[in-house]
Order: structure tokens, then sequence, then C-alpha cells
């Protein structure tokens, strides 16, 4: 969404298609669904106005012994890329077309031809009325609240934003999810009507000018591939700031039948997610102290399906639950604990922090997380061990920030348990670790 009077926060529903089926550890993939470029070109002759903003961005790699294995590849380097635009056309005070477009999203040296090179990524329509505000096209979905658990992507959906209540902000959306029917093209083949994942919700926010406080209800509706799911969730959440001290708290709980397992019992959604978080700014410094839990999942033939999506978004240390880069995901060859990484077994951790300015361009802060697993599979340690961040942000000007993350994992032996499960005898307990760096100028 757009910020308008009062400002909305951007909905952001949780259907991240990774609903259980007959099996329950299969991840649903989303449709690209991507809009015509000929959506941009089609603005009436009354357009007033054309805004854009976005950067260009170049980052490295490089990681040793992230899968733990004496025979799997563990060392990687390389560079990526990408150039990222938002564009706004206001054809009147109430009608705009937004869209992002991306080019050059790639590893460096990689191929130009394909669309990695160039893809328009959102376009959408808000249409602003006395009774709220209408939205409809494809636009950011799967955030809501703070960074816990989100993992931004693009979809198609309607929503529906108003003031009630004086201050309360009311949102309501649809979407869909996955669409299964069509050849493929989507031209032909419809008569599959109820071949998707559909998604329905509706937020309540209510923000203050020092804290805000809401909560997304979602149904997600999986008859995909002859699936029979219906899943629940709440999610709450609310921020604060509190003279020095700035405070965060997100929730997660879902419930609902989500099909059948192998043996053909019906099987139950039960879901859990925590987390809090605590910041204290001393002037020329900042101490931050956190608690996270997300349920997971160590059977996937019992009766209940406990394992909540961890996120892409929450990257608070790099090798744990980072998915910046794919050499960290494939922590002890089963993938650490983020949406890239797949891991469904779920963690608890405990972090704390310190950072300071340098100067008025330098930051400098290390910070350290103890994590242990939720639920690991038979016969494995629950030890995820500890990390270690040093994390240095250098702002040349205030367009232009070089960014630089060291991590090193006091390895558990939950990773080497992991890695002998997928490689046999080929697992080892060494630490590993993992050195990031961006350079990034916004315009």
């Amino acid at each position: 969404m757009f910020p308008i009077k009062p400002p909305l926060l951007p909905l952001r529903t949780r259907e991240r298609g990774n609903a259980p089926q007959l099996q329950r550890r299969q991840i649903n993939q989303m449709k690209r669904g991507d809009i015509g470029v000929a959506l941009m070109l089609a603005v009436p002759a009354m357009a007033i106005d054309v805004t854009w903003d976005g950067y260009l961005r170049v980052r490295g790699f490089l990681a040793e012994k992230a899968p733990m294995s004496d025979t799997a590849d563990d060392y990687n380097a390389y560079y990526d890329m990408k150039w990222r635009t938002n564009w706004t056309l206001t054809v009147n005070d109430y009608l705009r077309i937004r869209s992002r477009w991306r080019a050059l999203n790639q590893v460096g040296g990689g191929d130009n031809s394909d669309l990695s090179n160039f893809e328009i990524r959102r376009a959408w329509m808000l249409v602003q009325t006395p009774y709220g505000l209408f939205e409809a096209g494809k636009m950011i979905t799967k955030t809501f609240g703070t960074g816990f658990l989100d993992s931004e992507s693009s979809i198609f959906r309607i929503n529906y934003s108003t003031k009630i209540a004086d201050k309360v902000v009311f949102v309501a959306t649809a979407q869909k999810a996955l669409e299964g029917d069509g050849d493929g093209a989507g031209v032909t083949g419809f008569e599959q009507s109820g071949d998707d994942i559909d998604v329905y919700g509706f937020a309540l926010v209510y923000p203050t000018e020092n804290w805000s406080i809401g909560s997304l209800q979602v149904a997600l509706v999986n008859h995909n591939n002859g699936a029979n799911s219906e899943r629940y969730s709440a999610n709450p959440y609310f921020t604060g700031k509190f003279g020095n001290l700035a405070l965060q708290a997100e929730g997660w709980i879902a419930g609902g039948d989500a099909g059948k397992n192998a043996a053909g019992d019906s099987v139950d959604f039960k879901e859990y997610a925590f987390n809090a978080e605590g910041t204290y700014d001393l002037g020329m410094a900042a101490l931050q102290l956190g608690f996270a839990y997300v349920s997971g999942d160590d059977d996937p033939n019992d009766t209940d399906y406990e394992a909540t999506p961890p996120g892409d978004d929450w990257e608070k240390f790099y090798i744990l639950f980072g998915s910046t880069g794919a050499t960290p995901a494939a922590l002890g060859s089963v993938g650490n604990f983020s949406d890239t990484g797949g891991n469904l077994n779920g963690y608890m951790t405990v972090y704390g922090g310190a950072s300071t300015n340098l100067t008025e361009q330098l930051n400098v802060g290390l910070s350290a997380a103890w994590c242990q697993v939720d639920q690991p599979s038979e016969d494995w340690a629950d030890d995820a061990g500890v990390e270690v961040d040093l994390r240095v942000n250098w702002t040349f000007y205030d367009n232009l920030t070089y960014s630089v993350i060291g991590s090193y994992l006091f390895a558990g032996d939950y990773w080497k348990d992991a890695s002998e499960s997928v490689n046999g005898a080929d697992g080892n307990d060494d630490d590993p670790w993992a050195l990031f760096h961006a350079i990034q100028l916004n315009f």
C-alpha cells in the first residue's frame, strides 16, 4: 500500500504457499503471474505526476564448512547484483498505479539472457473513495507487523482498507496464492475451478504516536493437486518506543485441518511462534536483548503438523537464520532456520548484542545468539550452538552505504547429526564461518 492519511500499515498475509498436502513437507510454489508492460503504458493522458525511487546494489559472499560434510562442497565465494526501481503514476488525487521493476538480478558473470535480467515484479492500481481505499493487482504479501516470520513476495490480490472507530485501521484482503486451472499458459482448461490455494484475511491496527498494536487473521484454503486442508491463523504484534527504550513483540498461532498423512489419518495444524525484543539507546551506543521461539515438527507421519514457516526476512544472525547467501542456508546439509534453508525442526533462541557509532558515518555492532532445536529428528541432539556476528555499516554519503557481516558458529551436535543423516558417515563437527559485504546506492 501507499501511505494515505491516516497512514496505513501494509497488509501482508501469511499464505506462504507451503500448506501441507498429502506429503506434509512439500512446499507449494507460487505462479509468477507477471504483469505486462502494457499496463504501465495504458495510463490516460491526464496523468499528472510520475515519481520513482530504488537502489543499485552489489554484494559479495564467502562461506566455509556450512554443509558440515567431508564430501559436500564446503567452500563458496561469489558476487551478485540487483537494480530495483519503484514507480508511482498519479492519475489524479484519487487514482494511482504503482509498480516495481528490477534488472540484473543475478550472480556476477551469469547469463544475461533470461528473465532475471529484467522483470516487472509488481503492478497494481489504487482507488481512493469516500468509503475507503481499494487496491487490485500484483503487490506485496507475506509480511505483517515486525520482520519476524516474514518472507516478502509478490502475489495477485485485492485489498480494501478504511479507518474505523477514530484511529483503528481495518484492512480486508482476498488473494489467489496458487491458481491450479488452465493449461500452464493460462489460456484453456479452466474447468478445475477448485484446484487452487485461496487466502482470505483481515487486519485491525491501532497506531499512535509512540506505539502500534494490531493483529492479522487469515484463512488459507488449499485444494491444489488433491490436497484438502484449511488453516486458520492469528498474528498479533506490538511495537513501541518509550524514551530511550524500544520494544517489539509478535506472535503466531495456527490451527485447522491439514488433510491426511501417508497412513490416511486426519492431521491437524498446531503451529506456534513468538518473538520479543528490547533495545535501549545510550546515545553513542545501543544494547539489545531478545527471545524467539518457532515450533517445529520431528515426525511427518503423526497426526499433528507443528512446523511454523520461519520466514526469510528475520535475519538476526547470518548463519543460523540468514537467507541472503545460499551457502549458509545449507547449514548441516539440512538447511538453516529460514524459508530458504527449509529446516522445519523449529528453534528457540536467546540473543543479545551492542552497537556503537564510532563516527557519524560508521557504526559497529557485536552480537551473539544461543540456539536450541525445538523438535529434532529421532536420535539427533537438540544443541544448535552459539553464533557470534560482527556487523559494520559505513555510510559514505547520505545515499551510499557499505555493509560487512562476519559470522562464526560454534556448532552444536544437532548439525553434525543432521549432516551424518544426509551424508552417511561423512558428517563432521567443524565450525562454519561466513563473510558478507554489500554496497548499495539508494536514489
